[in-house]
């Protein structure tokens, strides 16, 4: 009896061992991700949940690559001008992120109070004031190609060069390509909450889409950030996607953007279905590779030893005759 009961103590505490152990192992392989991933992105939080649809490229459906309501993105450190490539540059140099010519940078909007959400749009240009109310536009300096904008001053005269410039069109935007957007340089520069500031003008894929799709060239509409990103507000620069999983957090704290509940139409019909088939894949893995061992260890080990077992000969046998 007393020997029954020392086994059975020595299986508990055996078993609560390995449970310890399981969970440091855990541990340690979740403070290693982070940091590795902080080691990777240099910014504090180091991922972001995309709470709107101001990037997306289609209304109803999310897809992988691209920028959805509900996805989580890394925040690369982006500190300098050179850090951050956009549109304009992107399209001289083939560099693309997210379905798109340029970089998709995180930012705090000029003017807007401390812990307000950062906007996530793609970086199209770099301004720079000229000191006359206009602004000078260094990436459309060739070998960006002339063809592709036209510009004019505070006068309405045009100019050849990206100087100066109080209104500019650039060709060939938006993620089709086929959208000819006018840019109001004069009235950004005139925004007091940036005045006399460089900066960045940004958009979001989705804006550009909806304002543009029916009449691409010309563009009615402005469906560019109304104020500059000046370099200090930028928070990074986005890089990867693990698609969906921000709707939890969404779900459980909701944001004016999103979501009032499973499901909500705010963010994409097939973000949500995935979802919960990820949610369901991953609580019923560790399940079935536990049920595949087991199968193994009863079922299949004991025969295949006893084939094994089977076709080596008895020691001793005699051979047979040649």
């Amino acid at each position: 009896m007393a020997l029954e009961h020392a086994e059975k103590e020595e299986k508990r505490r055996y078993g609560l061992r390995g449970w310890i152990r399981d969970a440091l192992i855990a541990a340690l392989i979740v403070a290693a991700l982070f940091i590795a991933i902080f080691a990777y992105t240099q910014v504090w939080p180091p991922i972001v949940v995309v709470e709107s649809s101001s990037m997306q490229h289609a209304n109803d459906a999310s897809s992988i690559g691209t920028v959805d309501t509900g996805d989580l993105v890394l925040v690369q450190s982006a500190p300098t001008r050179e850090s951050v490539t956009t549109w304009v540059q992107g399209r001289v140099t083939g560099h693309s992120t997210y379905g798109d010519y340029g970089d998709v940078i995180i930012f705090h909007k000029a003017g807007t109070p401390p812990g307000s959400t950062p906007i996530i749009h793609r970086a199209i240009f770099y301004v720079v004031p000229d000191g006359n109310g206009g602004y000078d536009v260094p990436d459309l300096a060739p070998p960006f190609p002339s063809s592709e904008w036209e510009g004019w001053d505070r006068t309405g005269a045009r100019r050849t060069t990206p100087t100066g410039l109080a209104r500019v069109t650039i060709h060939g935007m938006g993620f089709p390509h086929t959208f000819a957007i006018t840019f109001d340089l004069e009235e950004l520069a005139a925004q007091r909450v940036t005045l006399g500031q460089a900066g960045y003008v940004t958009m979001g894929d989705n804006n550009a889409y909806q304002a543009c799709r029916w009449s691409p060239d010309p563009c009615p509409g402005a469906p560019y950030e109304s104020v500059i990103v000046p370099q200090e507000n930028v928070l990074g620069k986005a890089r990867g996607e693990l698609p969906w999983f921000g709707l939890i957090k969404l779900t459980l704290a909701p944001t004016p953007s999103c979501c009032n509940g499973w499901g909500d139409p705010s963010a994409p019909r097939n973000s949500w279905d995935s979802l919960l088939i990820a949610l369901v894949a991953l609580v019923t893995l560790p399940f079935l590779i536990e049920g595949a061992g087991w199968a193994w260890s009863r079922y299949v080990r004991p025969r295949l030893r006893a084939r094994r077992s089977q076709e080596e000969p008895a020691s001793g046998d005699p051979e047979p005759p040649r």
